[in-house]
């Protein structure tokens, strides 16, 4: 697979500074964030690390080298990755464009979307991950050196899921200046769960482009909420034309 100058940039500077790029299409238009890898804390990330992208080819296959099918932990549809799935095929849906069918279970938004974590520090939970020591450094250090970089400014559409403001705020304009976008509007959900929507304008360095912050999938993302996303990204990706199945 080849891969993009920008995308080339970033692994150099992972690999430089040890940090975790990612898994799924880097050549997708869309980007997912969690807060963190859901690995033992101290795990050494190996799929989506610099190296698993220099000496695997990932276009045969864009998912981790690991069998999801008898994952246990992917069997339950709150995880994380089965929700983004979720809100993968919603948006293919609204759009009216046809997907390969699946069997249950099957994680294919990989093909079309880039999936990375905010936080670089692994832990299976987030009160775990903000207890850890080099919590704040970490975080600071990589929203310098990973999130600056010319490959995530590049994505037209970039949706955060982590509304824990130790990890990026809104309201403090964090989200704005970090991605070169301006905020619109904030939407409550008939559960738990907001959504702030940002833009970038014609003279912001990216146009366009549309940045979500809302709250992790796992354990508490509601249809309304799924449905909600899907709902501006569809209007977005109309509006501009934008194509996102690339795979």
């Amino acid at each position: 697979m080849k891969y993009t100058q920008e995308f080339e940039e970033l692994l150099k500077i992972c690999q430089e500074n040890n940090q975790y790029v990612g898994l799924g299409n880097p050549n997708a238009r869309i980007l997912f964030v969690g807060k963190e890898a859901a690995l033992k804390v101290g795990t050494e990330h190996t799929d989506g690390s610099a190296d698993s992208f220099k000496n695997n080819d990932y276009s045969i296959s864009f998912k981790p080298n690991i069998d999801f099918e008898k994952e246990k932990k992917l069997l339950n549809y709150g995880h994380t990755w089965q929700k983004y799935q979720k809100l993968y095929e919603l948006i293919f849906q609204k759009l009216a464009v046809e997907i390969k069918s699946k069997e249950k279970y099957k994680i294919t938004f990989v093909e079309n979307v880039f999936t990375t974590e905010l936080s670089d520090l692994a832990a299976l939970n987030t009160k775990t991950a903000k207890k850890n020591k080099d919590f704040e450094v970490n975080l600071s250090f990589r929203k310098k050196v990973f999130w600056k970089s010319n490959f995530i400014k590049q994505f037209p559409i970039v949706v955060l899921f982590a509304d824990d403001n130790k990890y990026i705020e809104t309201k403090k304009g964090e989200v704005c200046e970090l991605f070169g976008v301006n905020f619109f509007h904030h939407l409550k959900c008939e559960k738990l769960g907001n959504i702030w929507v940002h833009f970038s304008k014609k003279e912001n360095e990216i146009y366009p482009k549309l940045v979500i912050h809302t709250r992790q999938l796992t354990n508490g993302g509601s249809n309304d909420l799924i449905d909600k996303i899907a709902s501006i990204i569809t209007d977005f990706i109309k509006e501009h034309s934008i194509n996102i199945k690339v795979k």
